[in-house]
């Protein structure tokens, strides 16, 4: 039976891509993840690393690529806090990169926060996600590695600080939505466990003696 966890969504760092905003279509693109290896923490296994594998296998595009929203600061509790969507099949994987174009509002109250995206005062974006499935290695001496081997990006939101790597997205209410998310041991770390247990079942019929 395959171990199963409970995780939040995560959020990453991204950036705009300086000189994309294009006048005429009021748009500009961002590159929402490197899959670049970050420590994090939870109430379970304390702390870990991740890395999320960035190829078209391991993540799952069509919540981005049916419009997903672009959020101030990943509030999703009003729609005053949508201030754009994801261009409609511009979500896509590039040399272990993702990449999208947005498409800003041109609402009146969300006007200043759109202007300094377009100047350039406001760079810092950051992507919401959920993991479905990871990868455990553990490593002697070493914290365990978590591989994101399936992964879906659900929101992409501009932030004034990058996100801490190890914060998770918080909401108002006290309780953290959690996801059940499926864990898959390496082939090393799958042949220790076997040699462990045929071990145990040694000593327990005395051949190990």
């Amino acid at each position: 039976m395959p171990e199963i966890i409970q995780l939040p969504q995560f959020t990453r760092d991204a950036e705009v891509r300086s000189g994309s905003f294009n006048e005429q279509a009021n748009t500009i693109d961002v590159i929402w993840t490197t899959g670049a290896t970050v420590r994090r923490r939870n109430w379970m296994d304390g702390e870990f690393d991740e890395e999320l594998v960035v190829n078209p296998a391991s993540v799952r595009l069509d919540r981005l690529n049916s419009g997903a929203p672009f959020l101030d600061t990943h509030s999703g509790y009003s729609l005053s806090s949508v201030i754009g969507s994801v261009v409609p099949g511009s979500a896509r994987i590039e040399a272990g990169r993702g990449l999208a174009t947005i498409q800003l509002t041109r609402r009146e109250d969300a006007k200043g926060t759109v202007q300094d995206i377009r100047d350039g005062v406001i760079r810092n974006i950051s992507a919401g996600y959920k993991i479905w499935t990871v990868e455990k290695q553990e490593r002697k001496g070493r914290i365990p590695l978590m591989r994101a081997t399936d992964w879906e990006p659900w929101e992409i939101s501009a932030v004034p600080i990058p996100a801490d790597p190890g914060a998770r997205v918080r909401s108002g209410d006290a309780k953290l939505e959690t996801f059940a998310c499926q864990v898959v041991h390496s082939l090393a770390d799958q042949n220790e466990i076997r040699r462990i247990r045929l071990g145990m079942e040694q000593r327990m019929a005395g051949l190990g003696r």
